[in-house]
């Protein structure tokens, strides 16, 4: 769509990745300080300004009444959460995320960055368009847009997750063209799946399904799991907790057992049996890969059964299905691995980088998706009413890009328009000529049917 910079960003309800397109290249951004790939996705606010990633994570044992996290899953809701002594609305905890990713990349970069790609879940419902929409709406696409816009990107392109994740270079051969492909992509706070047609230049995603269940819902399984089973050692510390349960030690408390059963869970990824200790005097806590396997099974089986839910939408049998691709960190659990190949029986995909699937999937996705350019329906009069025909029908018109006045080619991009699920196409020029009037303000919805401004060729 341009040679300008984008900046593809990926923001995970527990860490956030953003990666700079800029011509064939893509850089990924890490977090200054620790070099770390994939940003923790926490604020923590210090009554002056709000620190974003580690340096939040530093502080949040010092107050942990201002500190934040997993604060995507309250988009919907739209909750203010109280930071220290102010309350912060889920898309403005959004935005600083979004801001600090976009000043690090900017800064590696060496200039602006005006345009970004927001990969969001599959449950985030299109916007319907237009005066007549009916039912209820789903506002999470467009917070996630009006974050973007609040960060300082003049333009905010939305992607969904699992259609990302579908262009992750895989390990191993690449894919053929013209298999099917099932995404399982597994993140921090849902579950979104897609089965893919793999073509050799530009693949067709055939559907898409998604759950609000992921692997921070398995860390407090095993984190209730491990207040349980140490019921005997915690015991002060529950007694305390249950009298003052929004006191800093008993935040403090709750961030500990967390912390540790994330470490376990990461570990029981590469050992069968892991041995840990929560504190220095408290015995040592025992977990196995098949404990946690069967902790992590109901979760598990809506994952699958989403899946399966796709496939009999789609009217395909999963003996058709040519690989299962696994994404997103919850995709390093073996028991993920084995109730995939159990329930499906289909050979398994994997990525380097489970975790950065979704915003390198992204970057690719950036490079095949072409112009998405729509050219002006072209006319023998010398003045004539502009009106193009819209992809899916309905558009909003975000900006004009001509001027009143001003003279412009055939091909020139003549305005930009945002579909309801969040792509943007611009709509061209298909002949030489003047640009006399608009006819439509931007941020009106339009049709094909629109005549949007008069032009003289």
């Amino acid at each position: 769509m341009s040679d300008k910079p984008v900046l593809v960003i990926d923001v995970g309800t527990t860490s956030s990745s953003a990666v700079v397109v800029s011509g064939d290249s893509a850089t990924l951004v890490p977090e200054p300080g620790t070099g770390l790939r994939g940003w923790p996705s926490a604020v923590y606010w210090d009554g002056e300004q709000m620190l974003v990633g580690s340096p939040a994570e530093q502080r949040k044992r010092s107050d942990p009444t201002s500190y934040g996290t997993e604060f995507k899953r309250g988009l919907a809701a739209d909750t203010p959460n109280v930071l220290g002594r102010r309350r912060f609305r889920p898309i403005e905890q959004v935005a600083a995320v979004l801001v600090a990713l976009r000043t690090e990349a900017e800064r590696r970069y060496g200039g602006r960055i005006d345009r970004a790609v927001i990969t969001v879940p599959a449950t985030y419902a299109p916007t319907p368009l237009g005066p007549t929409a009916a039912g209820p709406t789903d506002t999470r696409r467009a917070q996630m847009i009006a974050a973007g816009e609040a960060a300082g990107f003049e333009t905010v392109e939305l992607l969904p997750e699992p259609v990302a994740a579908a262009f992750a270079p895989v390990s191993g051969p690449p894919l053929t063209s013209g298999d099917l492909v099932l995404v399982y992509d597994l993140g921090g706070g849902t579950f979104d799946t897609a089965l893919v047609r793999i073509d050799e230049r530009r693949h067709e995603v055939l559907g898409h399904a998604a759950i609000d269940d992921g692997g921070s819902d398995i860390d407090a399984l095993l984190a209730a799991q491990i207040h349980s089973d140490g019921q005997q050692w915690l015991a002060p510390l529950l007694r305390a907790a249950a009298a003052t349960p929004s006191a800093p030690a008993t935040l403090r408390l709750g961030m500990a057992v967390t912390e540790f059963a994330q470490r376990i869970k990461h570990r029981l990824s590469d050992a069968p049996t892991v041995e840990d200790y929560l504190m220095p005097d408290a015995p040592a806590y025992r977990l196995s890969r098949t404990e946690l396997a069967s902790l992590a099974t109901p979760l598990l089986t809506r994952t699958v059964e989403c899946c399966g839910g796709l496939l009999d939408t789609l009217n395909i049998p999963a003996h058709q299905i040519d690989s299962v691709l696994l994404v997103g960190g919850g995709a390093r659990m073996p028991a993920v691995t084995d109730t995939v190949r159990r329930v499906f029986g289909r050979p398994i995909r994997t990525v380097d980088d489970p975790e950065l699937a979704t915003v390198f999937g992204a970057a690719r996705w950036l490079a095949h998706s072409g112009p998405r350019t729509v050219p002006a329906w072209s006319s023998p009069e010398r003045t004539a009413p502009l009106s193009f025909g819209i992809p899916g029908g309905s558009t909003r018109l975000l900006r004009w890009l001509v001027r009143p006045g001003e003279v412009y080619s055939a091909g020139t991009r003549l305005a930009r328009t945002r579909l309801p699920g969040g792509a943007i196409w611009d709509l061209t020029a298909a002949t030489p000529g003047t640009l006399e009037r608009l006819l439509v303000e931007p941020g009106t919805d339009v049709t094909s049917q629109d005549w949007l401004a008069l032009a003289r060729h």
